[in-house]
């Protein structure tokens, strides 16, 4: 038996149809102390529940917790490894890959568990699909404005050199990623060729 699914599953569902500002604000408030009054269980009973497409209960949960990293930090790190590992095994990485951008109510938390999180984003550069790798170039530029990042300078240059990458989705991510955060080389203009492909293919999707 799911205990979580059984006391949130409605007002999951009602979150994103129904519900009004102050009861989005009440379920974050009942999630979290729902967690920590279940912190054995709940990680469990989340993962049989965490990708189903009708629930949707990652960006919820996500939200919540970040009131409380102190406690839930490493379930974020855990929660990413789940992430990546399920893009890696489906047809369409989008459908989880997207709830990556969740974390950023995280991104300028100072807590160790962020350093794992840029390092294991930072490996998802060299994955072998296109999309996780699209995700982590968009991802990771914003975090190298949070102080507790030890490696910025070798992050910075991973993500520019994929502004000379064999693909041209990947070069166009990068640049654009990179451009929002200030972060592109001196004088660096997207190539013509991108350009074209971007009008002819329309915007890689990232996200």
């Amino acid at each position: 038996m799911n205990n979580f699914l059984t006391t949130f599953r409605e007002r999951l569902i009602a979150f994103w149809r129904t519900s009004t500002e102050d009861e989005k604000i009440k379920l974050l408030d009942d999630v979290l102390s729902y967690a920590n009054l279940n912190r054995q269980s709940f990680p469990k009973e989340l993962k049989e529940i965490q990708f189903d497409p009708i629930l949707s209960p990652l960006p919820v949960v996500l939200e919540a917790l970040s009131k409380d990293t102190e406690t839930w930090g490493d379930f974020y790190v855990d929660v990413l490894d789940e992430i990546l590992e399920k893009a890696e095994q489906i047809a369409k990485p989008a459908d989880v890959l997207t709830y990556i951008s969740e974390f950023y109510y995280i991104e300028s938390d100072t807590r160790p568990f962020v350093q794992k999180i840029v390092d294991k984003l930072k490996k998802a550069l060299d994955s072998e699909k296109i999309e996780i790798q699209l995700n982590a170039i968009c991802t990771l530029p914003s975090y190298l404005t949070n102080p507790s990042i030890t490696d910025k300078e070798l992050l910075l240059e991973r993500l520019r050199e994929k502004l000379d990458d064999s693909n041209w989705k990947v070069r166009y991510v990068a640049f654009r990623y990179l451009g929002f955060e200030n972060l592109l080389r001196p004088g660096q203009q997207l190539r013509m060729t991108d350009k074209i492909m971007k009008v002819v293919f329309g915007e890689p999707a990232a996200m």
